[in-house]
C-alpha cells in the first residue's frame, strides 16, 4: 500500500516533485492524505509522528516511511522498472543526484523565498503567518520567511534567491548547448520532476522570463516541459497559468521591477557565474 501525505496547491514546490514523479511514473494505486497548510495540519500529533520536522510531503509504503520530496522521487522510480527516471550508466547517476542535489540545496530555497516575500506576504494575513511560525521546527527556515514577510524585497535572501536561480540557469543553459532535450540528454529524468515545480512557482510569479530571455535553450526546455501533462496536472485550477488575476500574477507583478533591478545588479556584480 503506498499512501502519500501531501499539499495539493500550486506553490507546494515539494509536494508536487512527488506529484509529478508519480505521473511520469504512470502510478496510480496510491492513497492520498491530503494536508492543508494553513490549517496547519503538518503539525498535527499524527503527523509528527511520521514527519517530527513537521515537512511535507511524506510518503509511507507498506508501513516504511520515506521522507524528504527528492528521495521520496527517488524511491518511486525504483517501485516500477517501466518508465525510468534514472540513467542506467552509474556516473550519468551520479551527475543526475549532483543536479538534484543543487536542486534541493539552492533551488528550493530560492524559490521558497521568492514565494515568501510576494505571494505569501501580500495574500496571508500577519496574524496567521506568526501563529504558524511558532510550531516551525527548523531555525534556517523560520528566519528565511521571516525576513522575506517583514523586511520584503530588503530582506538579504532576496538577492540570494536571484543569485541561486542566475547561476542555476545559466548551468542548465551551457548544458543544453549541444541540442540534447533534457538536462541528462535524451531521457527525461528525475532532474526534471524535481526541478520544474519549483521553475513553475517562477511563471505563475510572472518573474521566470526575467531569467530565461536571453537563454533560449533554457526556454526550448521549459517549452517542452510544459507541454507534459505532468505539469499541467499541477495547476490548481483551469488558466491559472495565464490569469493575471491569479494571487501569484498579481502578487509578482507588484514587484517584478525591483526583481529585474536585482537581477541586473547581481549579473554586474558576477558577471562570470
Amino acid at each position: 500500500m503506498l499512501e502519500l501525505y501531501y499539499l495539493e496547491e500550486a506553490d507546494s514546490i515539494c509536494s508536487n516533485r512527488v506529484l509529478m514523479t508519480l505521473n511520469e511514473k504512470k502510478i496510480t494505486d496510491w492513497i492520498p492524505k491530503k494536508l492543508v497548510l494553513l490549517n496547519r495540519d503538518q503539525f498535527a500529533p499524527a503527523y509528527l509522528k511520521l514527519n517530527p520536522k513537521a515537512q511535507v510531503p511524506t510518503l509511507v509504503h507498506d508501513g516504511n516511511v520515506i521522507r524528504e520530496s527528492s528521495i521520496i522521487c527517488d524511491y518511486i522510480d525504483d517501485l516500477k522498472t517501466d518508465y525510468p527516471l534514472k540513467p542506467s550508466d552509474m556516473a550519468d547517476r551520479s551527475l543526475l543526484r549532483e543536479w538534484i542535489k543543487d536542486s534541493d540545496e539552492s533551488g528550493y530555497q530560492a524559490t521558497a523565498s521568492l514565494n515568501f516575500v510576494t505571494k505569501f506576504r501580500l495574500e496571508i494575513p500577519i496574524e496567521k503567518m506568526e501563529q504558524r511560525w511558532k510550531s516551525v521546527t527548523d531555525i534556517e527556515r523560520l528566519h528565511r520567511q521571516q525576513s522575506c514577510v517583514y523586511d520584503g524585497m530588503d530582506s538579504p535572501y532576496v538577492l540570494r534567491a536571484i543569485g541561486a536561480w542566475e547561476r542555476i540557469f545559466e548551468k542548465m543553459e551551457k548544458t543544453l548547448t549541444d541540442g540534447r532535450p533534457w538536462i541528462m540528454g535524451d531521457q527525461f529524468t528525475l532532474v526534471e520532476t524535481t526541478c520544474a515545480p519549483f521553475i513553475k512557482v517562477l511563471e505563475m510569479l510572472r518573474l521566470l522570463d526575467l531569467w530565461i530571455d536571453g537563454r533560449p535553450n533554457v526556454k526550448n526546455w521549459w517549452e517542452r516541459i510544459s507541454g507534459r501533462e505532468s505539469l499541467k496536472a499541477l495547476e490548481e485550477y483551469p488558466g491559472q497559468g495565464i490569469d493575471e488575476n491569479a494571487p501569484h500574477a498579481k502578487a509578482g507583478l507588484i514587484v517584478v521591477d525591483k526583481v529585474k533591478e536585482l537581477i541586473n545588479t547581481y549579473r554586474q556584480s558576477f558577471p562570470m557565474v
